[in-house]
């Protein structure tokens, strides 16, 4: 485990989630979450990113993904979601689109918060009171870390940890010792967003429109929105109307 946390990284860290068209269950038999994590597989090597934690639920996903160039990304889960999209319709004797969205992705930006993904995708199928330990579960990168297999390894544990080793007892505690600050349903986030608007249309008296005119308003609420809310920056582009380079400027100048 690291000693000291560092104070940032490069944006080239990111959240990915996957969900279900509907919130459809589309992993819900093993033989799909089997299908997803072989396409993962045999694909990441394909776009040079590390698949640093993943897990596999009955009707999305989460990864965890190092990446140094954006494109490889947007390749990689393409290509990983259309092939299991004809997977998923051919065995299920079905037509038209399988995913929610194309993917949702939020950049990491210091490594107290690529530790708290890592634990909170770990744990999702305890929140989920699928098992009662991250251990019990198949179909997470949490098993992997401990034995170093599927996608991890030294320099995958050196790049999170920043050391090759990991102490089995101080990963043990390092998830059951973080809470969460993702929020990955969207229907959430959205509710939020309504009322963090209304919130700030009532402090500066003002339609949101006039108050997002005005630059040194915009950074504020990117600022406060992101202290109070785990909002992927994909998301917060879109409610917010600013361009994707401006959001990661302000943060990295901020966080």
């Amino acid at each position: 485990m690291p000693r000291r946390a560092r104070e940032s990284l490069s944006t080239s860290f990111f959240h990915v989630i996957v969900q279900g068209l509907n919130k459809e269950y589309i992993f819900e038999k093993d033989v799909f979450k089997d299908k997803y994590f072989k396409l993962l597989k045999n694909v990441y090597n394909k776009y040079e990113l590390d698949i640093i934690a993943y897990v596999i639920m009955s009707n999305h996903a989460h990864l965890l993904i190092h990446s140094e160039m954006i494109q490889n990304l947007s390749r990689f889960m393409k290509e990983v979601n259309e092939g299991y999209a004809r997977y998923y319709n051919y065995k299920s004797n079905r037509t038209g689109y399988v995913f929610k969205n194309r993917y949702l992705s939020e950049a990491i930006t210091n490594q107290r918060y690529l530790l708290n993904c890592m634990v909170y995708i770990h744990n999702n199928p305890v929140k989920a009171n699928l098992v009662k330990k991250c251990e019990d579960y198949k179909y997470s990168s949490y098993n992997d870390y401990l034995s170093k297999t599927g996608f991890i390894n030294d320099e995958i544990i050196k790049l999170v940890f920043e050391s090759s080793k990991v102490d089995i007892s101080d990963f043990k505690k390092l998830h059951k010792g973080i809470k969460y600050f993702f929020m990955e349903n969207i229907d959430m986030i959205q509710d939020n967003m309504a009322e963090i608007i209304k919130e700030f249309e009532s402090r500066y008296c003002k339609s949101w429109k006039e108050i997002i005119s005005k630059p040194e308003n915009i950074e504020r609420i990117i600022i406060e929105i992101k202290q109070r809310m785990r909002i992927p920056n994909s998301r917060l582009c879109k409610y917010l109307k600013v361009n994707r380079s401006t959001v990661d400027r302000i943060l990295r100048k901020n966080c």
